[in-house]
């Protein structure tokens, strides 16, 4: 029998600037399943990607022709996985990327941290153990079946607090993260309005930014 992560690890290498994680959709929460069921109703198994983000300009968010956003991250992430969806295929698996959160509703992170791939902090990012905040994902559902057996994760976070100083809205808190009063603070400086020639959207990463877990984002020059 052929598993998924059999055939995954013939794209995805042990260097790459990419991981991925399988977890069994049966596995998962009452929500994602539902969601699953849903999307792709013959899905067994869900694959997380995870891009090791290592520079400002590649987290930089525009909107281009299409009218959607986009970003070298998510666009590198995108190509990776239809070389997944192929690769799936050639073995005759029926395989779907799922559609970014606001598009689509599933919390890519509440998929990531239940496959085994970090811990949502405080903050709500998922922080790697590796690469803290700095780990863009995409999720995809194949038919192919898992191996894996669900993750208990390793706690990441170190609740240090430096997000809750660093925070001007007052959205996080030891306990709670209020995501209404974050997106109300971001929308009032105008983050959600293209900004120049390049229509670049002006994503606040403040809280990102004081993470201890991870390297710090390079420039690029």
């Amino acid at each position: 029998m052929i598993f998924a992560e059999d055939i995954i690890n013939t794209v995805i290498q042990k260097d790459s600037c990419c991981a991925v994680w399988t977890i069994p959709i049966s596995s998962l929460d009452k929500r994602e399943r539902d969601f699953f069921k849903k999307f792709s109703p013959t899905a067994r198994t869900a694959i997380v990607l995870g891009h090791h983000i290592v520079t400002k300009d590649e987290w930089k968010w525009y909107i281009k022709e299409d009218g959607l956003e986009h970003s070298d991250a998510d666009d590198h992430t995108i190509n990776v996985c239809e070389q997944l969806k192929t690769v799936l295929g050639v073995h005759g698996f029926r395989t779907d990327i799922i559609p970014y959160p606001g598009e689509s509703g599933l919390r890519f992170r509440s998929v990531a941290q239940a496959a085994g791939a970090g811990e949502i902090g405080i903050n709500v990012f998922l922080l790697h153990p590796l690469w803290g905040p700095w780990i863009h994902l995409r999720i995809l559902a194949t038919d192919a079946s898992s191996h894996n057996t669900p993750i208990v994760h390793v706690p990441v976070c170190n609740r240090c607090g430096a997000c809750i100083s660093e925070c001007p809205s007052g959205s996080i808190r030891q306990d709670s993260f209020e995501g209404l009063l974050c997106r109300r603070y971001r929308a009032e400086k105008g983050e959600y309005i293209p900004f120049g020639p390049d229509k670049e959207l002006r994503y606040c990463t403040l809280c990102a930014d004081v993470c201890p877990i991870g390297q710090n984002l390079q420039h690029q020059t």
